[in-house]
């Protein structure tokens, strides 16, 4: 079985969506015989989840990186040195949603985020599309329950990611408690957010607390609709039929966010420093049917299935 090695990005301001992708995928090839490192920056939370989850890892280094059969690349923005030198090893390398130069010397090229289309004009193999979504297994799952939405909104979400950068959480409970009093909420803060001080301020009998959790798909199946940012959490609220109120981070969350919206299954608010909120009170007064809509959008965008799609290709890959 093969050696691989997985270079994440994690930070305060890029959050813990990359790790948690590929912990799932490594979970995964782990369990079919694979030996797994990962690599990552120096960040205390990303650590603290890979010790939860068992996996072994170092603090990123070149000379470290190059010691496996495959590597996984989950950094977006790849130099063409980079990619270069580990190839020099002869290793094999797999670039998720690569948005550097080195994305054209790569061996494969996954971005669920680009249409199949987008393929034509690079030199490497690509597995682009929504079908590539790497989500838990529990996603696909949950997709196939009916669900069932009430008027006006009663249980909303609240959810910016592992750190929530822009101290989004504790600004919107309070702008919607405003509108609606008694409205049901659930605060989900990640293992790298600074803001649970503010939050746990917040807690009342309607609001809830959540210090992460490992039940994500559940919790999102049980709220009528999530305000989130533009990452991998859209495409989790997509999957479980859940209605999806975004406001992005950074800007290629945006694009996401708008594709989701051109297909009904999403409303993209802007970007954390300019969203709208004069649209929460239309929102809140979201039909059964417009959120029935919704739901049926994201769902087949989004189908949970991803994440085995995404390790029989690798493990095809690897035959290869």
């Amino acid at each position: 079985m093969a050696k691989i090695g997985i270079f994440c990005k994690a930070s305060f301001s890029h959050g813990m969506g990359h790790l948690v992708r590929q912990s799932y995928i490594a979970k995964v090839l782990l369990g079919q015989g694979h030996e797994i490192t990962f690599f990552i920056p120096d960040y205390p939370p990303a650590q603290l989840w890979l010790d939860r989850c068992g996996f072994p890892h170092q603090i990123s280094n070149d000379k470290e990186i190059v010691c496996s059969n495959l590597i996984i690349l989950d950094i977006q923005d790849t130099t063409v040195d980079f990619v270069k030198d580990i190839r020099q090893g002869k290793q094999r390398v797999v670039s998720f949603e690569d948005l550097g130069e080195g994305r054209n010397h790569v061996d494969l090229l996954i971005d669920c985020n680009l249409d199949e289309e987008k393929s034509t004009t690079l030199p490497v193999q690509t597995l682009f599309g929504n079908k590539y979504a790497v989500l838990a297994p529990e996603f696909e799952t949950l997709h196939s329950k009916k669900r069932e939405f009430k008027e006006p909104i009663e249980s909303i979400l609240i959810t910016f990611g592992g750190t929530d950068p822009h101290c989004l959480t504790p600004t919107l409970a309070e702008k919607l408690l405003q509108i609606q009093p008694d409205l049901c909420i659930t605060l989900l803060a990640g293992p790298g957010n600074k803001n649970i001080s503010a939050l746990k301020e917040l807690k009342t009998q309607k609001v809830k607390l959540l210090e992460s959790t490992s039940e994500m798909a559940q919790t999102l199946f049980t709220h009528d609709a999530v305000f989130c940012a533009g990452g991998i959490t859209l495409h989790e609220a997509m999957a479980v039929g859940t209605p999806a109120f975004v406001i992005n981070q950074i800007d290629h969350q945006a694009d996401k966010a708008n594709r989701a919206e051109k297909h009904g299954a999403a409303i993209n608010l802007g970007m954390a420093d300019c969203w709208d909120e004069n649209r929460l009170p239309e929102i809140l007064q979201s039909t059964p049917e417009t959120l029935d809509e919704m739901c049926q959008a994201g769902k087949n965008l989004i189908d949970g299935k991803g994440l085995q799609r995404v390790v029989d290709a690798i493990e095809e890959f690897l035959r290869r």
